[in-house]
């Protein structure tokens, strides 16, 4: 039960927190968004769904990406550019819904105020679920570098919702690893809104808990996910072929392949084509030796078997980008965690992993195409490097169990377990 005094306190924060919100938005919106429109990513979303709610339109329908992009670029785009579709599932909508009724200036200085504080969000979460106790300043520089990382200050400039997949995974696995089964199931089917960054977690998960007997998150999942498809196909009873076609046209337009096919590709041309499959193929494998143990020999080792799939589903995703690497956070988070009795090395981590990925942005621009864009290699070079880092890091270490399914930790079992079978992990006690 939550005590009155709680029950106020958490009343103050919130307040603080709209407050907060609300000054930020006004500065967005008068500094910035009125004069530099921008948030490009999130820009066809709203207007396609503004276009559904004030008009009833479909926003999947062509007319619609004609007239996005005559807005965005003043012209109709050619076939090899951005089509500016609707190319998400409907129930994206419902995340920004109040945001369609206001004007595109308001609409992006609140939605990039929402972003930065998922962001900050996100990284609180973290703190908790990793059970890393930092002192106050690093704490506080921990959540700056959380918005001024390369990846997440280009989710936040693209108004990514990359950034509300992070925070949904995040809070389903705290959920999961403080035995709150049904928060954990009811939020994780907003992360499929964008599907390339949780086609392996959501099955991990899945299977996981399925083995650990955790009906609560299986039926809270089934329930959220089944009212998320109702709903939308209620509103638009045709809404999953259309948006399944503007996949496949997005995935056209796009050009690009995995992020491990566009990493061997730039460096590797002469032998991509043998490389490429070699190493899926071989990452693979080891992902599902990581579950086999998990689920079998090793439940303890839930974060480590969540990380690696974190990781290598980021470089063989059919189609992901650098704004999609805040998941990635995770993984970072227990790098911080690892070095945790050296402080001031966690703070130069985060200083230079800083500069070096908007250095290495900045002298990579690629300007083949008739404008500037990022250096396709960018999009699987921070998973590439996180993997050999945990290959080379093979100290082994305590791990972090997760609650049962009646929230009551299983630490005890699970030392008995290690015990007879140490496992292979990266927190440090």
């Amino acid at each position: 039960m939550i005590s009155k005094t709680s029950s106020k306190q958490w009343l103050i924060i919130a307040m603080l927190l709209l407050g907060l919100m609300s000054i930020e938005s006004l500065a967005i919106h008068y500094g910035y968004a009125l004069e530099n429109p921008g948030t490009a990513d999130f820009f066809a979303r709203w207007y396609g769904a503004k276009e559904l709610v004030l008009h009833g339109r479909n926003p999947y329908h062509h007319d619609i990406e004609l007239e996005a992009q005559e807005i965005l670029f003043g012209r109709h785009t050619r076939s090899d550019e951005d089509q500016v579709n609707f190319a998400y599932p409907l129930y994206t909508i419902f995340i920004f819904l109040p945001l369609t009724l206001l004007s595109y200036a308001w609409a992006q200085a609140i939605w990039m105020t929402v972003l930065q504080f998922a962001m900050l969000g996100s990284a609180l979460v973290l703190f908790d679920v990793i059970r890393w106790h930092p002192p106050i300043w690093l704490r506080i520089s921990t959540l700056l570098w959380t918005i001024v990382f390369y990846s997440g200050t280009r989710a936040i400039m693209l108004g990514q919702f990359s950034v509300i997949v992070a925070l949904c995974v995040f809070i389903s696995i705290w959920g999961i690893m403080h035995g709150k089964d049904y928060l954990a199931g009811a939020i994780l089917p907003l992360a499929t809104i964008k599907p390339q960054m949780v086609f392996l977690l959501i099955p991990f998960f899945i299977l996981w808990t399925f083995r650990q007997k955790r009906w609560n998150f299986l039926i809270s999942f089934t329930v959220s996910t089944a009212v998320l498809m109702i709903a939308s196909l209620i509103w638009l009873p045709d809404w999953l072929f259309s948006f399944l076609g503007n996949l496949s046209a997005y995935s056209g337009y796009v050009g690009f392949g995995s992020p491990l096919e566009n990493m061997t590709a730039y460096f590797f041309p002469t032998i991509d084509v043998f490389l490429n499959p070699l190493i899926t193929i071989s990452l693979s494998l080891f992902l599902l030796w990581q579950w086999w143990l998990t689920m079998t020999k090793r439940p303890q080792d839930f974060l480590w078997a969540l990380n690696w799939t974190l990781l290598i589903s980021n470089l063989i995703a059919f189609r992901s980008a650098t704004a999609n690497h805040v998941i990635l956070y995770l993984s970072l988070f227990l790098i911080f965690k690892r070095w945790a009795h050296h402080q001031w090395l966690i703070v130069s981590i985060q200083i230079f992993s800083s500069i070096a990925l908007w250095t290495l942005f900045l002298t990579t621009i690629d300007t083949s195409r008739g404008s500037n864009f990022e250096a396709i290699f960018m999009h699987g070079f921070l998973p590439s490097v996180l993997i050999i880092y945990f290959f080379l890091d093979r100290k082994v270490y305590a791990p972090i169990p997760p609650c049962g399914r009646n929230g009551v930790s299983n630490r005890l079992l699970f030392h008995v377990k290690a015990s007879f079978d140490p496992p292979i992990y990266l927190v440090k006690k």
